[in-house]
């Protein structure tokens, strides 16, 4: 930033010192006395410099509006990061409450995603039984497939979106979904979201190693 204000200072002062250098050679330092003259210099500055003033006012313009516009980005950045992280946390607590829900008699939705939803291969994840299962589940516990859900788009948008911040707020809110969840259950959430919506819904599947590779 600096190097570039010295260059367009050095410019700056090229353009506005050049005429006077060369009038000064033409017509050489001595001042005249007659009056003539100094309309004629006049007349010759002003016809010189006018555009010049012209050409670095809108100069000055399109760095205004050039900084605005990264301003505004910078912003909106902020503002995206900063609601990405409030609704990872909020979603995350959430989803961390319903997992204690009952999903079926006498299993919490923790325990019946654990049991059925770590499998090893995406066949037995479009098995009838277990559509039939997260089916089931959605049915009892809404929020289990759509606090889930409302995690891609954020995730999604982070690792879309360049920059270290991005990245760094990507990779901390995989963290806090993993330590308020574990590991096992966002994999398990993964592979009931896949199986719930019968790969209907293009998400990135974060967690699942199975999902991952798709």
């Amino acid at each position: 930033m600096k190097r570039l204000v010295f260059l367009v200072t050095l410019l700056v002062s090229g353009v506005v010192l050049t005429p006077i250098m060369l009038y000064v050679k033409v017509f050489g330092t001595t001042l005249s006395t007659d009056h003539s003259r100094w309309a004629e210099f006049g007349s010759a500055i002003g016809g010189i410099y006018a555009p010049v003033a012209a050409l670095l006012t809108l100069a000055v313009l399109l760095v205004q509006v050039t900084l605005q516009k990264q301003f505004n980005q910078h912003e909106y950045h902020h503002a995206f990061l900063q609601q990405a992280r409030t609704d990872i946390e909020f979603y995350s607590v959430q989803m961390a409450s319903v997992m204690n829900s009952i999903a079926l008699p006498g299993k919490t939705l923790r325990a019946v995603l654990h049991e059925n939803f770590q499998v090893s291969n995406v066949v037995e994840l479009d098995s009838v039984p277990l559509r039939q299962l997260a089916a089931n589940i959605h049915a009892l516990v809404p929020q289990s497939f759509d606090i889930w859900g409302t995690t891609y788009p954020i995730l999604g948008g982070l690792a879309a979106a360049k920059g270290q911040t991005f990245t760094l707020t990507h990779g901390s809110s995989i963290q806090k979904l993993i330590a308020l969840l574990s590991f096992e259950a966002c994999v398990a959430l993964d592979n009931f979201h896949r199986t719930r919506c019968e790969g209907r819904i293009r998400v990135e599947y974060v967690f699942s190693p199975l999902l991952s590779k798709e």
